[in-house]
């Protein structure tokens, strides 16, 4: 596939209706640097950190910003030692302050044109090396169908460590947006089972470096692509979205964690006394649930594949069994995964899409 550089839209910081045409035009706009070196690299030293205390990484350096891994130390969800670690680097302060720099919210304002929520549930992304039995990407995606709520919703990404041709990175394909929701198809190489059923030729990515951001549509298509350095490759995003608009309730609360907001301030120098802790309490934010329903078609979607002996069919088989609140349809699964010659238990699993923490792979 042909890749291209994003367009650098710095230039129209100065002349904000401008910059706004461009994300109504284009899906997304690319501003490289904006985000201070030294709180990026706060968040990077942190998690590397745990990264390094946990095993995943072979000795050297600590201010390296690409440490090799270990390949005997990789686990991966659901096994507990990944979760584990993973919600230590998640609970991070800095990274949670980071995705409420003064800056960013001022951006975000003017591109939403007032008052801004800030999603409590940040999104941390630590995406091991593919030789290391990784599991596959998302796969080309749009972010409204797992986060619902307001159609404006806006995603910031950062990367936390430099962007390579190795080390992989997020693509998009620009003015993807226009159509709305677009329809999935089945998918063995995307980390859910499905993805957008696109097929472009180009797309547009690239080298990137810490505190740079991409500012994204909740219908832009983009993928993350394999790592395949010796590295992690560490991200960051968070999304924003009009204050007065409906929020899904799992984009604030910890729905499906075997942990608390408490538990994660506690980790925090002032606990729950910290500004940053229980902020949206203060705001009148409107929570409304999931919308189980696509989820649920996309269930049957793919028991009717398995039925009829399609084997591209067997990752989304794999989360359905694992992931449906139905245990008929979780049981019909896991039969048509050993019927097509496959266990229903993948050997690295992955969280359903509805929940946007867990979207480690991307």
């Amino acid at each position: 596939m042909d890749i291209r550089a994003f367009t650098d839209s710095s230039r129209l910081l100065r002349d904000r209706a401008a910059l706004t045409r461009r994300l109504a035009t284009d899906g997304y706009v690319f501003l490289p640097g904006f985000l201070p070196a030294r709180r990026i690299a706060a968040v990077r030293d942190a998690v590397l950190a745990l990264a390094r205390e946990a095993g995943w990484l072979l000795p050297g350096d600590p201010g390296d910003p690409h440490p090799l891994t270990n390949p005997a130390a990789a686990v991966w969800p659901p096994d507990p030692r990944y979760a584990r670690v993973h919600r230590q680097m998640w609970s991070c302060r800095a990274l949670h302050a980071l995705l409420h720099a003064p800056a960013l919210l001022t951006l975000l304002e003017s591109l939403l044109g007032g008052q801004v929520l800030v999603h409590p549930r940040k999104v941390l992304r630590v995406v091991h090396p593919r030789s290391h039995g990784a599991p596959p990407e998302s796969g080309w995606h749009q972010d409204h169908p797992g986060v619902q709520g307001s159609p404006r919703t806006l995603t910031v990404w950062t990367p936390l460590t430099p962007v390579t041709a190795d080390s992989g990175s997020l693509c998009v394909l620009p003015a993807s947006h226009g159509h709305g929701q677009l329809p999935l198809r089945l998918s063995n190489e995307a980390v859910v089972g499905w993805e957008a059923d696109v097929r472009p030729s180009s797309c547009l990515g690239g080298p990137l470096a810490p505190g740079d951001i991409l500012v994204l549509g909740t219908f832009t298509v983009h993928r993350g692509t394999p790592n395949i350095s010796r590295s992690l490759r560490i991200s960051a995003d968070c999304r924003y979205q009009p204050l007065n608009e409906p929020i899904n309730e799992g984009c604030v609360e910890l729905l499906g964690e075997p942990y608390t907001w408490d538990e994660v301030y506690r980790t925090w120098p002032r606990g729950a006394d910290d500004p940053l802790a229980y902020y949206w309490k203060h705001q009148p934010v409107r929570a409304v649930p999931y919308d189980a329903a696509p989820d649920d078609l996309r269930d049957q979607q793919a028991l009717a594949a398995g039925r009829a002996g399609d084997r591209g069919a067997l990752r989304a088989l794999r989360i359905t069994a694992r992931h449906s609140t139905d245990p008929q349809t979780a049981a019909e699964a896991r039969a048509l995964c050993r019927a097509l010659g496959t266990p229903p238990t993948p050997a690295h699993g992955c969280a359903p899409a509805h929940l946007p923490h867990h979207e480690e792979h991307s």
